[in-house]
């Protein structure tokens, strides 16, 4: 009787605790998946994994890119084709980095879960997915890459004379702002500590 109690007991326990080569070889299924639906689209490895606003992203980057191509190749402007050659580059690299950061992403989610595993979503809590997301920066950026991907597909004669003539100096005078707000950003943070 006790033998058959201690048996059962070591059953019990081996039940309840995953082998380390099922927590291995479920870690290796999550970082497949993970890297498949990467490949399959940029950024939606990213949102398997949790990673929202990076999935989301990639995703708006790459169809605002796809616009602008479209755009610039189709509107009567005089463009040059090195710019229109940079957008059509952008997308494969995008696409390899989204790749190559889903399957880092999934190796670091990995290391830093308990028992070496990511929990499945029926055992997380239930909540908002963007709850522990900070600032209002994406929200903006996404309000304004739509604005901007409704003009590209609207075509308005205004934009086509505004780039033609004002283009370079726009796209300076928006890096020089940017330089700035991140400047001041920096500061700020380096401040704080």
């Amino acid at each position: 009787m006790n033998l058959m109690q201690q048996q059962s007991s070591i059953v019990e326990k081996q039940n309840q605790q995953p082998t380390k080569r099922s927590r291995r070889l479920f870690s290796r299924k999550h970082k497949f998946t993970a890297g498949l639906l990467a490949a399959l689209m940029p950024g939606l490895g990213h949102i398997y994994l949790s990673l929202f606003r990076k999935g989301i992203s990639f995703i708006f980057v790459l169809i605002l890119d796809i616009s602008a191509l479209l755009y610039f190749s189709s509107v009567g402007i005089h463009i040059n084709v090195p710019f229109l050659i940079l957008l059509a580059l952008i997308i494969p690299i995008m696409y390899f980095y989204s790749l190559f950061d889903a399957l880092q992403a999934a190796d670091y989610i990995i290391i830093r879960s308990p028992k070496g595993r990511v929990e499945d979503s029926t055992q997380q809590i239930q909540r908002h997915p963007f709850a522990g997301e900070k600032g209002h920066s994406f929200g903006i950026m996404l309000v304004l890459g739509g604005i901007v991907l409704i003009l590209f597909h609207q075509k308005p004669m205004w934009l086509g004379e505004f780039i033609e003539l004002y283009g370079e100096i726009a796209v300076a005078l928006g890096l020089v702002l940017l330089g700035f707000g991140i400047g001041i950003r920096e500061m700020v943070i380096h401040y704080k500590r």
